[in-house]
């Protein structure tokens, strides 16, 4: 009994889990279930069950009520939010359940083992060692219960991830941030190869070389896509921002030998830790955006990770574009120096570079890759193009973002695809990441730059004199703080040579008397040694800001440049004491463009021992030229900045604030090798008005040139091009009429619709790196040996302020620098004193002066002699040069054009016609003298007219013209001087040309009753016409034209054939003809058969001049022969016969 008691004991024991019952309401119960329950739970009878569950049905409908009550009440938005919120999660409980049936397809860790890791991306691929079984055997193993899948780690979120419209509905919601570098800290490179999910479409071609593992994975991959499918997903998996290219190209690392220095060098710079996160995106992105502040490194170091990474191979190219030939030159030395190869990294620059068929990096303007682009559209050469410096939006680098924006698409296709990286500063990304240059958003990565932290300082007022103010600060500066280089940004040439010559007075470099020194030796000693021992931390850099200076409310003036160099003594409310004894001597070097290069490079030469260096530039110090070791930046906030209204035509130098984007460039130079700080000349109000970025300069230039480049790559509707800040469309059209008056373009029609299409003669002009109207000069001079001359002409005219400006001539005194000035106009006007050159005028002196200068030793003191700045004598130079082994090559001349140092100055014939050629090409700067007699109102002295102006303009007081006053001239460019607008560069203009040399200006009217006539030099039938110029009609003198070409001129044609007009030998039948020639005019003249014949005859081989009818009579003797004869009487036609034809 007892037995049996005990057998039904352990009868009653069962082991159940009852978790998914529905009475089971222990979910804290924290015991194993399967092990032995917490505690016995009673079991629910039937009833009780049936009733709990009517229960919770009854509940479950009650809180359905509510809900639908609450929904009803609901306003429309907050339905939709409701909506959006349940889609969400609908989406999410998908995922997971999509995430859980992918794993078990998770491949196994022996597979794993057998792959390169991505930690290995810049390192030789480790052979396999293990031989690798069939993929069947693999594919049946893997499909077995025998093989668990790999654990299932979720793939960390990119961080500057920017979502999509499909993409932000179905993610959750998280803050966004641009900082990537916490990915690859956060998650251990190790950890993402082997413990997280393989993403298909990285291409399993980069991650091994063995072929039996590639078979392998298309098998896998396959049977993967085959279980995927069965999985429905209500949400399509987005693709990553940029498009990842199809057909991946294996590429083979390349190790490089560098010295250990360099390699701590390159160690310290913030974009060393990025190079695999950067190389990664590069593989899987075929546009990229690195953002990165100034010092990261990304100019010097992206070339060499992608170099190391295989993008050098199979005999491609790595292109880097820079706004500036400084920097292309600099950074190829830089380059070439820290991979050890000089012959793999060139640089080709406008007039000069080292390019070979060794290189395998390229460093260039952006106008350089432009040419190569009109060559190869598809830069074939190329497997990455970087475009450096893109937030500067130079005119050719936001064109080439725009081509390589579809030619990227296109190369990604093939088996050599085409990456485009876009590096900057600041950039502004909305202008970038734009649907109409990339669908889809491109992958963005930001990199840190400082090493050491820069404080900035405002001033609590912005002064109004803020030269003086700087250079109080730059005293400042070198008297109380520790050594450090001291770099000045101000707004212009003037400004910096002002500011270095004050410093160089008041710290002087020359030694002090022996008298000085040793009365205050020891006084010298305590001081150089305080100045030592002091610490940034221990300064108070308040005590460096000045209270007394005079603003006013916006801390804005109008002027602050009108007087600043008329007066030595600058109004200064607290004068300077004079600097302490052993204050050390202050090196000051200026930095501006127009500098000659060997002064440029001053600033990366050692500073003399005991001296701090202080360097005093313009803006292009901001991105162009890095100088070493600043400390200390001070930002006066101004910039000149050439300023060009593309509706009238008129430049103009502005001072004016910068954007918030370069004052944080200028900043962005202080802090490099230590703790540095920044004092900007205004307050942190003034600067929160600075506009966020520069305008681009797209929409600050004429565009003739740039209309011209892509309408000779067959871009025929310029309109619909992708740029990324897009010119308006007037401004294109006005572009497209300039060149269709130029001849470069003509209007044809296709389908209905007029189109602009390039012209052999615009094609011509596209060859040459100029403006359309400067390449027109040189076609049109291939006559009378003028292509010597126009090429030197042209030169001169495209290089910015050949000769040195009258006003900018400066002495010691103010009696030197009107003497100064007087001796320079007396020597310029000696250049064109009479005949030709005088009505060539400034551009006589131009050729003159550049002419005297090149033939002597070239060297700065001999170029100020005459007048002409050296670094444009250098430009025109190389200039020259370029343009005539252009021509030479590109053009058929039966002598090779050579450049003669000692080149003969032009006759008078030869001015003549190239001032003629200077009206054909710039008929639109025509201007003509106002008449004072003629209108009543108070008409301004040698005020003129032009055409794209409604005020009046003056020619400049330096031009050798300014006195004469001509009734017509012709002008190279429009600036605006403080109130006046001043023509430059002025020659006299004949207005009988202008009929002939800019017909397509004029407005032609036939005179009411003129008869028209055959002209033998023209070689047409003309008509006298009245005729206008320009938009405003001045009125010239009557001109004849020749005639359409249309029925009635044909008649009129054969009309003078026939009175021996146009062949003299058949003067001597005019009287015998049976009928007038001005039958052939007559509106009855077609019922007779002579006129009809005669009239056919012509229009059959479009005879409308002498030279082509002897051009038909060479091919066909008999010509007009029978026609001719219905005209005269039988007893001539033997006669006529044996004379024809009758030349």
């Amino acid at each position: 009994m007892g037995k049996k008691s005990h057998t039904q004991s352990e009868t009653k024991i069962v082991l159940d889990d009852d978790s998914s019952e529905p009475g089971y309401k222990n979910t804290a119960d924290t015991s194993n279930q399967l092990v032995l329950p917490g505690k016995r739970k009673k079991k629910l009878s039937h009833e009780d069950d049936k009733n709990e569950r009517s229960e919770d049905r009854k509940r479950r409908e009650a809180r359905k009520r509510r809900k639908n009550v609450i929904e009803a009440k609901l306003s429309k938005s907050k339905r939709k939010k409701l909506e959006k919120i349940r889609e969400r999660k609908q989406k999410k409980e998908s995922k997971e359940l999509l995430l859980e049936n992918l794993q078990q397809y998770q491949l196994s860790g022996a597979i794993m083992q057998k792959l390169s890791s991505t930690a290995q991306v810049q390192a030789k691929a480790k052979k396999l060692t293990s031989e690798v079984t069939s993929a069947q055997h693999k594919l049946n193993s893997i499909a077995g219960s025998g093989i668990g899948p790999a654990s299932f780690h979720k793939i960390p979120e990119r961080e500057n991830y920017y979502e999509t419209g499909s993409e932000s509905e179905g993610e959750d919601e998280k803050p966004a941030t641009n900082d990537l570098a916490a990915t690859s800290v956060e998650t251990p490179i190790s950890e993402q190869a082997e413990g997280s999910q393989i993403r298909s479409d990285i291409g399993f071609e980069e991650l091994c070389n063995d072929k039996q593992i590639k078979n392998e994975h298309q098998e896998i991959s396959e049977s993967h896509n085959v279980e995927a499918n069965k999985v429905k997903s209500p949400e399509k998996r987005q693709k990553p921002a940029g498009d990842l290219v199809k057909n991946l190209v294996s590429r083979k690392n390349v190790l490089l030998s560098r010295s250990s220095e360099i390699q701590a060098q390159r160690s310290k710079l913030p974009i060393f830790g990025e190079e695999q996160v950067i190389v990664e995106a590069i593989n899987e992105n075929m546009v990229i955006i690195v953002s990165g502040e100034t010092g990261s490194g990304k100019t010097t170091q992206i070339p060499q990770f992608l170099y190391e990474a295989g993008y050098a191979s199979e005999g491609q190219i790595i292109g880097i574009t820079e706004p500036r030939r400084v920097a292309a030159i600099s950074m190829a030395r830089r380059v070439a120096y820290e991979m050890n190869l000089p012959k793999a990294v060139s640089y080709q620059i406008r007039y000069e570079g080292d390019r070979s068929p060794d290189t395998q990096i390229l460093f260039m303007t952006d106008g350089v890759l432009m040419k190569e682009l009109q060559k190869d559209v598809m830069l074939s050469s190329y497997s990455v193009i970087i475009i450096d410096e893109a937030h500067e939006r130079s005119m050719y680098s936001d064109v080439l973002i725009g081509m390589l924006s579809r030619i990227a698409p296109v190369r990604g296709k093939s088996s050599h695809p085409l990456k485009l990286i876009l590096m900057s500063a600041t950039l502004q990304l909305s202008d970038f990441t734009q649907k109409i240059l990339f669908p889809s958003p491109p992958r963005i990565i930001k990199v840190d730059s400082r090493q050491y932290p820069v404080s900035i300082h405002f001033e609590r007022r912005t002064p109004e004199n803020y030269v003086q103010a700087v250079f109080r600060k730059i005293c400042k500066v070198h008297e109380r703080l520790p050594p450090g280089t001291i770099l000045v940004f101000v707004s212009g040439q003037l400004e910096v040579k002002y500011l270095v010559k004050k410093l160089a007075d008041r710290y002087p470099m020359r030694k002090r008397s022996t008298k000085s020194i040793s009365n205050k030796k020891a006084k010298s000693r305590k001081s150089s040694k305080k100045l030592k021992e002091v610490k940034l931390e221990n300064i108070t850099y308040e005590e460096l800001n000045d209270d007394e200076v005079n603003v006013d409310d916006r801390g804005l003036s109008e002027n602050p440049t009108d007087d600043l160099f008329d007066n030595e003594e600058m109004s200064d409310p607290a004068p300077l004491s004079s600097p302490a004894f052993g204050c050390p001597p202050l090196y000051c070097l200026p930095m501006f463009s127009l500098l000659s290069s060997e002064k440029q490079r001053r600033v990366f030469e050692p500073v003399p021992d005991g001296c701090r260096m202080c360097v005093i530039a313009t803006n292009v110090a901001e991105t162009s030229i890095t100088i070493p070791n600043v400390r200390y930046v001070i930002d006066s906030g101004k910039e000149k900045y050439r300023l060009y209204d593309v509706v009238t035509g008129v430049s103009k130098f502005e001072i004016r604030w910068v954007s918030q984007a370069s004052a944080n460039q200028r900043a962005g130079r202080a802090g490099r090798v230590q703790a540095g700080h920044v004092y900007r000349m205004y307050s942190s109000a003034v600067f929160s008005d600075f506009v966020p970025f520069n305008e681009p300069e797209i929409l600050n230039k004429p565009v003739d040139q740039l209309v011209l480049q892509l309408k000779s790559m067959n871009i025929v509707k310029v309109v619909n091009f992708p740029f990324p800040t897009r010119p308006s469309i007037d401004l294109l059209i006005e572009a497209e009429s300039r060149l269709l008056k130029l001849g470069a373009l003509q209007i044809s029609v296709k389908n209905e619709l007029k189109e602009a299409r390039i012209t052999p003669l615009g094609m011509t002009l596209s060859l040459f790196p100029l403006a359309p109207k400067y390449a027109k000069m040189l076609v049109m001079a291939n006559q009378n040996n003028l292509l010597a001359y126009a090429c030197c002409l042209v030169a001169i005219l495209s290089v910015r302020e050949p000769l040195i400006h009258i006003s900018c001539l400066r002495g010691e005194t103010c009696e030197e620098t009107r003497a100064l000035m007087l001796a320079t106009l007396k020597q310029r006007r000696s250049w064109c004193s009479q005949g030709q050159s005088r009505r060539f005028a400034d551009l006589s002196v131009l050729m003159t002066a550049v002419a005297t200068a090149d033939s002597v030793d070239l060297s700065d003191e001999s170029c100020s002699r005459v007048g002409v700045r050296y670094k444009a004598l250098t430009e025109i130079k190389k200039l020259r040069r370029q343009l005539t082994n252009l021509i030479n090559s590109s053009c058929k001349l039966e002598t090779a054009l050579t450049i003669d140092p000692n080149m003969t100055p032009p006759t008078d014939l030869q001015l003549k016609l190239l001032r003629q050629i200077i009206v054909s090409c710039l008929p639109e700067n025509i201007a003509r003298r106002v008449d004072r007699s003629t209108v009543d109102d108070e008409i301004p002295k040698g005020a003129y007219q032009c055409q794209r102006i409604e005020g009046f303009v003056f020619i400049d007081a330096s031009s050798m013209l300014y006195k004469d006053e001509p009734d017509w001239i012709v002008y190279q460019e429009i600036v605006k001087m403080k109130d006046k607008m001043c023509m430059q560069n002025v020659a006299v203009v004949e207005p009988e040309w202008l009929p002939f040399l800019a017909s397509g200006y004029c407005e032609f009217a036939a005179v009411k009753d003129a008869e028209p006539r055959y002209d033998s030099k023209q070689d047409a039938v003309v008509l006298m016409h009245s005729c206008s110029f320009g938009n405003r009609h001045w009125k010239l003198d009557n001109t004849e034209r020749p005639l359409p070409v249309n029925i009635d001129t044909y008649r009129q044609f054969a009309r003078f054939i026939l009175d021996g007009s146009v062949i003299s030998a058949l003067g001597e039948y005019t009287k015998k003809l049976l009928a007038s020639p001005l039958t052939m005019t007559r509106s009855w003249a077609k019922l007779q058969s002579r006129t009809e014949s005669l009239l056919n005859d012509l229009i059959e081989y479009e005879v409308l001049s002498r030279k082509e009818l002897l051009e038909v009579w060479k091919k066909q003797s008999e010509y007009l022969l029978e026609s001719y004869l219905m005209w005269l009487p039988q007893f001539l036609h033997d006669e006529v016969r044996l004379k024809w034809p009758p030349v």
